[in-house]
Protein backbone atom coordinates (compact mmCIF):
# COMPACT_ATOMS: atom_id res chain seq x y z
CA UNK A 1 0.00 0.00 0.00
CA UNK A 2 3.00 2.32 0.28
CA UNK A 3 2.79 2.64 -3.50
CA UNK A 4 -0.14 5.06 -3.05
CA UNK A 5 1.91 7.39 -0.86
CA UNK A 6 4.89 7.14 -3.22
CA UNK A 7 2.64 7.90 -6.19
CA UNK A 8 1.12 10.92 -4.41
CA UNK A 9 4.58 12.33 -3.70
CA UNK A 10 5.76 11.73 -7.27
CA UNK A 11 2.65 13.49 -8.59
CA UNK A 12 3.38 16.41 -6.25
CA UNK A 13 6.90 16.64 -7.71
CA UNK A 14 5.56 16.57 -11.28
CA UNK A 15 2.44 18.72 -10.96
CA UNK A 16 3.26 21.34 -8.33
CA UNK A 17 5.75 23.89 -9.76
CA UNK A 18 8.95 24.28 -7.76
CA UNK A 19 8.49 28.05 -7.59
CA UNK A 20 5.24 27.56 -5.63
CA UNK A 21 6.81 25.26 -3.05
CA UNK A 22 8.11 26.59 0.24
CA UNK A 23 11.78 26.09 0.78
CA UNK A 24 12.40 23.36 3.32
CA UNK A 25 14.26 23.96 6.57
CA UNK A 26 15.93 20.57 6.30
CA UNK A 27 18.82 19.63 4.03
CA UNK A 28 16.75 16.70 2.72
CA UNK A 29 13.38 18.15 1.72
CA UNK A 30 10.30 16.93 3.53
CA UNK A 31 8.84 15.23 0.47
CA UNK A 32 12.13 13.43 -0.28
CA UNK A 33 12.44 12.38 3.37
CA UNK A 34 8.91 10.93 3.46
CA UNK A 35 9.38 9.28 0.05
CA UNK A 36 12.62 7.62 1.18
CA UNK A 37 11.08 6.43 4.46
CA UNK A 38 8.05 4.94 2.68
CA UNK A 39 10.16 3.30 -0.01
CA UNK A 40 12.63 1.76 2.45
CA UNK A 41 10.34 0.83 5.37
CA UNK A 42 6.74 0.92 4.14
CA UNK A 43 3.58 2.94 4.48
CA UNK A 44 3.56 3.23 8.28
CA UNK A 45 7.14 4.56 8.31
CA UNK A 46 6.23 7.04 5.59
CA UNK A 47 3.32 8.39 7.61
CA UNK A 48 5.49 8.58 10.76
CA UNK A 49 8.07 10.58 8.80
CA UNK A 50 5.33 12.86 7.48
CA UNK A 51 3.91 13.43 10.97
CA UNK A 52 7.40 14.16 12.36
CA UNK A 53 8.19 16.72 9.70
CA UNK A 54 4.76 18.36 9.88
CA UNK A 55 5.17 18.70 13.66
CA UNK A 56 8.64 20.23 13.54
CA UNK A 57 8.76 22.24 10.36
CA UNK A 58 6.23 25.04 10.20
CA UNK A 59 4.69 27.58 10.96
CA UNK A 60 7.99 29.12 11.98
CA UNK A 61 11.40 28.77 13.53
CA UNK A 62 13.89 30.79 15.47
CA UNK A 63 17.66 31.03 15.36
CA UNK A 64 19.92 30.79 18.40
CA UNK A 65 23.66 30.55 18.89
CA UNK A 66 25.06 28.17 21.46
CA UNK A 67 28.71 27.45 21.97
CA UNK A 68 29.65 29.30 18.80
CA UNK A 69 27.33 27.17 16.66
CA UNK A 70 24.04 28.26 15.12
CA UNK A 71 20.88 26.22 15.74
CA UNK A 72 17.35 26.49 14.42
CA UNK A 73 14.62 26.19 17.04
CA UNK A 74 11.74 24.46 15.27
CA UNK A 75 8.01 24.97 15.76
CA UNK A 76 7.76 22.16 18.34
CA UNK A 77 10.76 23.43 20.33
CA UNK A 78 13.24 20.85 19.04
CA UNK A 79 16.63 21.99 17.77
CA UNK A 80 18.15 21.52 14.31
CA UNK A 81 21.87 22.11 13.86
CA UNK A 82 23.03 24.27 10.99
CA UNK A 83 24.71 21.20 9.46
CA UNK A 84 21.31 19.46 9.19
CA UNK A 85 19.49 22.53 7.86
CA UNK A 86 19.09 23.48 4.23
CA UNK A 87 21.38 26.08 2.70
CA UNK A 88 18.38 28.43 2.33
CA UNK A 89 17.56 28.29 6.03
CA UNK A 90 21.20 28.68 7.07
CA UNK A 91 21.97 31.59 4.74
CA UNK A 92 20.93 34.28 7.28
CA UNK A 93 23.33 32.69 9.79
CA UNK A 94 26.40 33.16 7.65
CA UNK A 95 28.71 35.84 8.94
CA UNK A 96 29.54 38.57 6.38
Amino acid sequence: MSWALLLAIRLYWIVWPARWRRSCLYRESCSRYVYRAAREAGLAAGFRALRERARTCRPGYGIVRRGGEAWLVLADGSMLSASEASATAVQPLRKP
